[in-house]
């Protein structure tokens, strides 16, 4: 399945570098970062490589920022954090990754709220068990709601930057957005990020893809969001990340999205859980499916096999 998937990810890869989500569409910065990750220590893959970080470079905007994809201009904080990630494998890079950090610092924001719904939270802040629920996070588009995935990588993202040593102190290090405080303040961001991820947490544990409960019900969490929220919590040891983990191994067992399942292997070994078997049901999936010829699934699955030999490129 390697072979395989190495020689389809090069075959697939567009004429200016990018990936698309499926072979021959427009390029888009989750597939372009999940297979440069997948193919940089890949020596038959260098060239490949080379083009991938130089649609980058030349894609990112003078904010530090990227679009969804190449068909796009709006800015995102969510695919920034991607692309940020991904660069954060290759030399040469701390200035984009600056940048990039300072957009993503930038982006963080509450959810977006009617005066009267403002004024019913300083109502009840005068309560003792009162919880603060409007804390920041990312979005999928600006000025709408905080979502879990979105700020899973934004956090994933922060935290790598942080220790590739690309921001120094607050004097400049982010060009125009010195205000954020250099490391100082990144690490504040992370800190209310993590709150906002804990307080969305499901009753049994895991993740939904945003609020945890709705209209007075109980939503259920998902394997895949419950994966990337305890990837960006990976260096904490929380009572609420040994529930989720608890759940994820409970519901792992009967998952058949190949994406979740490599995501799942992804998450279970940077808290050194055994991964084997799900690698070995992601791979029977890829016989069955090659997965259907998704760019984005099959990055992730190189990823998975390489994080199963103890290589994981979201360890922190």
């Amino acid at each position: 399945m390697r072979t395989q998937i190495i020689g389809f990810l090069l075959e697939g890869q567009n004429s200016d570098g990018s990936w698309g989500y499926l072979p021959g569409k427009a390029g888009a910065i989750e597939p372009t970062a999940y297979a440069l990750m997948s193919l940089a220590t890949e020596e038959r893959a260098s060239t490949s490589v080379q083009r991938g970080v130089t649609f980058l470079r030349k894609t990112q905007t003078a904010r530090g920022a990227w679009a969804v994809n190449t068909q796009d201009s709006e800015e995102a904080a969510w695919a920034t954090a991607l692309a940020g990630l991904a660069l954060l494998s290759f030399r040469d890079t701390q200035s984009a990754c600056r940048a990039a950090a300072g957009f993503v610092v930038s982006s963080f924001a509450r959810h977006p709220r009617p005066w009267i719904l403002r004024m019913a939270d300083w109502m009840r802040s005068f309560d003792a068990s009162y919880v603060e629920e409007n804390l920041r996070g990312w979005k999928w588009t600006p000025e709408t709601a905080n979502w879990v995935e979105p700020t899973a990588y934004a956090v994933l993202f922060l935290k790598g930057v942080l220790q590739s040593g690309a921001i120094v102190d607050g004097s400049g290090a982010f060009g125009s957005y010195r205000q954020t405080g250099g490391a100082d303040g990144i690490k504040q961001v992370i800190a209310e990020a993590e709150s906002w991820l804990y307080q969305r947490m499901c009753k049994e544990g895991g993740w939904n893809y945003g609020n945890s409960r709705v209209l007075g019900e109980e939503l259920r969490p998902y394997p895949l969001t419950t994966a990337l929220a305890l990837m960006a919590l990976q260096n904490q040891s929380s009572s609420e990340c040994q529930k989720s983990l608890a759940y994820l191994r409970r519901a792992v067992p009967a998952e058949r999205s190949a994406l979740a399942l490599c995501m799942a292997v992804l998450c279970l070994g940077l808290y050194e859980i055994e991964t084997e078997p799900w690698m070995q049901t992601a791979t029977a999936l890829f016989g069955e499916t090659e997965f259907f010829q998704n760019i984005k699934t099959s990055a992730l699955a190189l990823l998975a096999m390489r994080a199963v030999k103890g290589q994981n490129v979201f360890r922190l």
